[in-house]
């Protein structure tokens, strides 16, 4: 959680250095992104790329940027060193996963099955703090907790149902009734057999997972409050079981609210929250806590929160007006045009972030001075 929390001695570089921070993340994204047609995008890179992130956080979050050990070198070559990691094992287990439980092909099911291990991971890293391995030596302890996101997501991921495009005008009520996906007469009816048949409808399943890990990311911002107020809550796995519950219970009501009462549709209201997560990893990661910082929590966390939910909208609105203009029409049809922006913001932006603050430091920008004592 250290790496979640504010540096005091990094107030006085901002909010210029997240400026100038996010001008070159997103340069990066936009440039990246014009690489590929839309098929690509949402199909194989998708996959690629989410498979990657999990080592990400890992990296940046559970290890501490410690390991893999990269001590005496400089940058750029100890980001290069990162990042040629995470890369190297997010493509090994992406393939992995795409040969032998999706028949060696990107298929939505699989794609949505490395996204919600990404939340998953955060859960295990953020909430739990590594527990239960966290008394083992960092690199085992983080090892084992990848492991895990990935087989706990699958039990998770069986309670997702894809026979089924619940929405396909891509509005609730539906102008046209549900048509089959992975079902009988479904265009992916020959991998039916693959694909989960849960109990929940897979898109209002991945809404209501996304919008836990809103929320856990709402807890971190205001610094785990109001638990923080009972210091017994505080220790492991006291605190990831309250903050993991809460987080989902948060998330399946307002999902619930959003789609039963307010006639949102699952997948919209999913962009909703990848585009304030957006925000909130942007003030996080590139603004380094500013401007809230400050402030005594909760109020620190709150005005960050919503300077997020202003990034997150200008964000949607600028990567629309370009994925509209890169892929054109390809990029306007439900619910690829769901995919694009989440896969823009969470697939390629967010990873270049993490690895822009996290792995390279900041380079080449000018180095942060160090915080003053405390006394």
């Amino acid at each position: 959680m250290e790496q979640l929390s504010a540096t005091p001695g990094l107030q006085l570089n901002q909010p210029w250095r997240g400026i100038c921070g996010l001008a070159i993340v997103v340069a990066f994204a936009l440039t990246f992104t014009s690489l590929f047609t839309a098929q690509v995008f949402n199909g194989l890179f998708t996959l690629l790329s989410v498979t990657v992130v999990p080592f990400l956080v890992m990296v940046g979050l559970g290890w501490k940027v410690q390991y893999p050990p990269t001590h005496g070198l400089i940058q750029p070559w100890k980001g290069l060193l990162l990042v040629g990691f995470c890369v190297l094992m997010g493509a090994l287990v992406g393939f992995g996963v795409m040969n032998f439980l999706a028949d060696g092909i990107p298929q939505p099911f699989i794609n949505t099955y490395v996204i919600i291990t990404v939340i998953t991971t955060f859960f295990l890293v953020i909430a739990f703090g590594l527990w239960p391995y966290n008394k083992l030596s960092a690199g085992l302890a983080g090892w084992l907790t990848l492991i895990t996101a990935f087989v706990l997501t699958w039990f998770i991921f069986k309670l997702f149902n894809f026979s089924l495009l619940s929405f396909p005008s891509g509005t609730d009520p539906s102008s046209i009734a549900p048509v089959a996906f992975y079902a009988k007469g479904g265009p992916l009816a020959a991998f039916a057999g693959l694909a989960p048949h849960g109990p929940i409808p897979w898109e209002s399943a991945l809404a209501g997972y996304f919008w836990a890990v809103v929320w856990l990311f709402v807890f971190a911002n205001v610094g785990m409050w109001p638990f923080c107020k009972a210091p017994k809550l505080m220790g492991e796995p006291v605190l990831g079981i309250i903050v993991t519950v809460s987080s989902l219970a948060l998330g399946v009501l307002v999902t619930y609210i959003a789609v039963s009462h307010l006639n949102i549709e699952p997948l919209t209201f999913l962009l909703v929250g990848v585009c304030w997560l957006f925000g909130v990893l942007v003030v996080m990661i590139l603004f380094q806590m500013w401007p809230g910082r400050a402030l005594p929590q909760p109020l620190w966390g709150m005005v960050n929160l919503a300077l997020a939910a202003c990034i997150g909208l200008a964000g949607y609105l600028g990567y629309r007006v370009f994925a509209l203009w890169h892929f054109g029409g390809a990029a306007d049809k439900y619910p690829i045009d769901i995919f694009t922006l989440a896969g823009m913001m969470l697939a390629v932006t967010f990873p270049a972030m993490a690895v822009f603050s996290d792995f390279f430091e900041f380079w080449p920008l000018p180095p942060t001075p160090a915080p003053p004592e405390q006394s």
